[in-house]
């Protein structure tokens, strides 16, 4: 039973993510079709100005992503801790380090 709730999750969180990409272009095409509410902004007017302002926004969100990645290093960090508090990988980690111990001792005995 949990195992088809975890699966549930996941697969939830997935859909969650296609979601979120749906909610951002949505969210480009609503800023750009209020823009000829407003006259200050008159001069925006045509739909080049969506393609412009879905090009702006993919590179701003491609430039934090990479600095997210490389600068800040904050996915490492986060796959880091996670690795850390997940039991499986723990176990992994332990076997291999009892591994490499008798390996070490082996090699000094030969």
């Amino acid at each position: 039973m949990s195992e088809k709730l975890i699966k549930a999750k996941i697969a939830l969180d997935r859909g969650k993510y296609w979601m979120s990409y749906l909610n951002f272009f949505i969210l480009i095409f609503i800023a750009t079709s209020s823009i000829k509410e407003y006259p200050q902004l008159s001069f925006i007017q045509g739909r080049y100005w969506l393609l412009l302002l879905l090009l702006l926004s993919l590179i701003s969100i491609a430039v934090l992503g990479y600095l997210d990645l490389k600068v800040f290093s904050t996915y490492q960090k986060e796959v880091e801790i996670m690795s850390r508090i997940n039991p499986v990988q723990q176990k992994l980690l332990g076997n291999q380090k009892e591994i490499l111990e008798r390996l070490e001792r082996l090699e000094k005995h030969a």
